[in-house]
């Protein structure tokens, strides 16, 4: 039985030493890897962000945050993550996006109630962090906004404004298709969505397929751990 069907082997590693030291050991492997053929100045800005941060992602998936909000800041429209722990992916999107606004959400406090979708995986106040530590670390970036509680709940200040990048970083099922629902209207078209933990954590994958349903986008799953939806012209544009 793989990863993303054993809850008692994600149970076990989640949050802990054999996850740091898991993601660390294949990081280091994925970075030699990268930096045979990819540029060196963001093979070194992951690098260092790793060294400075606790971070759940891999390295490549690392790369993709960088690329796509690197892509998506020449786009019309802000950027936006929810779930960022101690900073890491967001430090990474504030090294790509020049002097596009930025927005950041958080409860700082780790994850709210888990449902049965979950399964039992995650345990309330998992991956807690710090607002002042994650706001210290992005104060050298312009515009760059940290918004701290349950999201949608704090999503106020943005309800009006439109978007090229959001990228998910929630695992859970209700707080994935929470930001799924708010999104998805405010993206342009060519908006892109990136999930962190789609393959892996039964929540999230069941947010995904229920959102889409009806929708005329299809999923598209990446290597990593990841996923990503591209926002389509028509109706819902």
């Amino acid at each position: 039985m793989g990863l993303a069907h054993n809850q008692r082997l994600q149970r076990v590693i989640g949050g802990g030493w054999m996850e740091r030291t898991s993601l660390n050991w294949i990081s280091r492997v994925q970075l030699r890897v990268l930096g045979a053929h990819k540029d060196k100045e963001v093979i070194r800005a992951i690098k260092q962000m790793r060294r400075q941060r606790r971070c759940l992602l891999s390295a490549y998936e690392c790369y993709i945050v960088h690329s796509l909000a690197l892509a998506q800041s020449q786009q019309p429209g802000e950027l936006a993550e929810v779930g960022t722990y101690q900073g890491g992916s967001a430090r990474l999107i504030c090294e790509a996006k020049g002097d596009r606004t930025f927005h950041v959400f958080d409860t700082f406090e780790g994850l709210p109630q888990a449902t049965g979708a979950d399964g039992k995986v995650h345990s309330t106040k998992q991956y807690d962090s710090s607002f002042e530590s994650v706001r210290e670390y992005l104060r050298e970036f312009p515009n760059v906004h940290l918004y701290k509680g349950r999201f949608p709940e704090t999503a106020g200040p943005i309800e009006d404004r439109t978007f090229s990048f959001a990228h998910f970083d929630v695992d859970l099922y209700e707080s994935t298709l929470a930001c799924l629902e708010f999104f998805y209207p405010r993206m342009i078209v060519g908006g892109v969505m990136l999930s962190h933990d789609y393959s892996i954590l039964a929540g999230v994958r069941k947010a995904f397929e229920e959102f889409l349903a009806d929708k005329p986008e299809a999923l598209i799953e990446l290597p990593s751990t990841q996923c990503m939806v591209i926002k389509l012209p028509g109706p819902q544009a």
